[in-house]
């Protein structure tokens, strides 16, 4: 009699099990050539800290097929001396500049296109990327933003 019932329970927890896999479905960065990113920029990420009203957004879309990241990057109530893409492990650290996006930018927005190799590309896609915005007064940034991947859409 424990036999035929072990079966069944087992039967039934495979039934179960199958509902499970077939109901999963795949999303993520790896699923659509263009993966979206954004950051928001202030002084609260900054390494070492920097207090400001400066703050900004950043808006990206990565190609996987031709390895571009294009950007657009807008701030408010700070001068830059420049608009850097750095990348940091840990991310909570400050880590080497990989491009210079602006030199000495005017206006409140900085906008293009660069081009990354695959280690880049992992490590934006892992979210080690931040924008890094120094001014006169903090050379080493103030005003930071992580570079982190949208919500996906199934």
């Amino acid at each position: 009699m424990k036999k035929p019932m072990k079966r069944f329970l087992l039967l039934i927890a495979g039934v179960v099990m199958l509902g499970f896999v077939s109901s999963c479905s795949e999303k993520g960065p790896h699923k659509d050539d263009i993966v979206k990113f954004s950051a928001v920029i202030n002084s609260g990420p900054t390494v070492p800290k920097a207090t400001s009203a400066g703050q900004g957004t950043g808006i990206f879309e990565y190609n996987k097929a031709t390895m571009e990241l294009k950007y657009n990057i807008t701030y408010q109530n700070i001068v830059p001396t420049s608009v850097t893409l750095n990348s940091a492990n840990p991310v909570w650290e400050a880590g080497p500049i990989l491009f210079t996006l602006a030199d000495k930018p005017a206006g409140n927005q900085v906008q293009g296109t660069q081009r990354l190799n695959t280690e880049q590309q992992t490590m934006l896609i892992i979210g080690q990327f931040y924008v890094n915005i120094p001014t006169a007064e903090n050379i080493y940034g103030e005003i930071r933003g992580q570079i982190l991947a949208d919500e996906f859409e199934d």
